[in-house]
């Protein structure tokens, strides 16, 4: 029962924009951003995120875009860390 009034408290956080930028929710997602989608995504028992592109509909990233990533590298998910993280292509 616990876990699950942390699971609330974590998506009513997440959800309400406590990072948001001045001027709305448009713009580019930043890798903390991608990441705590990437946690509460997971802790919520459904399917966990195998692509990046399975976040962009978390509610506190519509609107955005994916970070571009530096040359030669891409976005992607360490399963392993169940972190987004930077990678080679």
């Amino acid at each position: 029962m616990t876990k699950y009034w942390l699971l609330v408290l974590v998506v009513a956080v997440v959800a309400c924009g406590c990072g948001k930028q001045a001027g709305g929710n448009s713009g580019e997602a930043t890798l903390d951003d991608l990441n705590r989608a990437l946690s509460v995504m997971s802790m919520g028992g459904a399917r966990r995120p195998v692509e990046v592109s399975d976040l962009t509909n978390f509610p506190s990233l519509r609107g955005k875009t994916l970070p571009k990533p530096p040359a030669g590298k891409k976005l992607a998910i360490d399963q392993a860390q169940q972190m987004v993280v930077f990678v080679d292509e």
